[in-house]
């Protein structure tokens, strides 16, 4: 169920449009945090009562999502051919900490008999993969879009959406193309191989190795080296906006955001619509000015930071960018208010 916008969320609005000054409230008393006590019930609900065969090649894990280990050169490769039970707390050793998995399993539980689920900065796209695997397990009718600019991970994408007997398909092209493609009916899952944008452009993206997850989008038309300082070749890339993405009268479950420092340049722009359009929203952090910035822009509309953590760094040597430092990647889980049909786990009890 969609709730308008609350008299907090315009007050923030007049203020910040040289409005009256008001007090500024931040947060909202409809959602508690994730305390530490509750994670484990919270993963518990999407563990898997059978699980797919391991085959020799894969990671299954407790929820039944099968990981093609060989996929990932980063992975411990002695997990391929292995079935787990143990729940991913405080990380799983190869995919990501339990603050994601919390998010995803939030974000099941909705009033519909439906569920959407958007992963921008995709990689091999193990959100969208497991939220529409466990959707369906779960009867509903699932639907995700993964955006990956990197055509190799694009691939990825879709091969870990076959290894999980999910439907997938690949939009390419310019940007029309790309937002013309995605009013056509699809399947279980759409990946998008451009880059998430504010606008529709242009613009540059490395060329990576098989194992660097680091790449960034640069609007240097002449660009040569990345935010770490490292030097690649660039190519031109397409971008796709989260407005094309979210189109449509479905809410969307879980936006998933990880844009290695560049997540700023596609949220603040879009704080009103994804606030309209968003159930719960999860971001890969990558230096401290982003994790601020969300803070101060998302909990004065409303929304609740049920987890976070923080990103670390290194400030050893000279680096071109703030997320240069970054030596591990940082967590924020966001609820919207607007939105009453959450898990009861995190709505304040009156």
């Amino acid at each position: 169920m969609r709730w308008s916008p609350s008299r907090g969320i315009k007050r923030a609005a007049a203020y910040e449009q040289g409005g009256s000054p008001v007090a500024v409230e931040f947060g909202n008393g409809l959602h508690v945090p994730i305390y530490p006590e509750s994670v484990v019930p919270i993963l518990q609900k999407v563990r898997a009562l059978t699980k797919p065969p391991h085959d020799g090649i894969f990671r299954v894990d407790w929820a039944g999502i099968r990981t093609r280990i060989a996929m990932l050169p980063w992975a411990p490769q002695e997990l391929a051919g292995t079935t787990t039970d143990r729940l991913p707390v405080p990380t799983d050793g190869y995919r990501s900490e339990a603050e994601e998995y919390v998010g995803l399993a939030l974000s099941l539980h909705n009033e519909r008999d439906s569920y959407r689920v958007v992963e921008v900065g995709a990689g091999w796209a193990p959100w969208v993969v497991m939220g529409v695997a466990l959707a369906q397990r779960a009867g509903k009718t699932a639907t995700g879009i993964a955006v990956e600019v990197d055509e190799m991970r694009a691939g990825w994408a879709m091969q870990h959406a076959a290894d999980n007997a999910l439907e997938s398909r690949r939009v390419t092209g310019n940007s029309t193309q790309i937002r013309e493609q995605l009013l056509e009916n699809a399947g279980n899952i759409t990946v998008v191989q451009a880059a998430c944008w504010y606008e529709e452009t242009v613009l540059k993206f490395p060329k990576l190795t098989d194992d660097d997850m680091g790449g960034a989008v640069s609007t240097d038309k002449n660009a040569h080296m990345d935010y770490r300082g490292a030097f690649f070749d660039h190519i031109e890339v397409p971008t796709v906006t989260l407005e094309t993405l979210l189109a449509g009268d479905e809410p969307t479950d879980l936006l998933h955001i990880d844009l290695q420092g560049r997540e700023l340049d596609v949220i603040l722009p879009n704080l009103e619509l994804i606030a309209q359009k968003v159930r719960f929203l999860a971001v890969g952090t990558h230096n401290r000015y982003v994790e601020g910035m969300l803070q101060e822009h998302l909990l004065k509309r409303e929304w609740a930071l049920l987890m976070e953590s923080p990103c670390t760094a290194v400030f050893d040597g000279v680096k071109p960018t703030l997320t240069g430092f970054t030596t591990q990647d940082g967590n924020q889980l966001y609820a919207n208010s607007r939105f009453r049909d959450a898990d009861p786990i995190v709505i304040r009890q009156r």
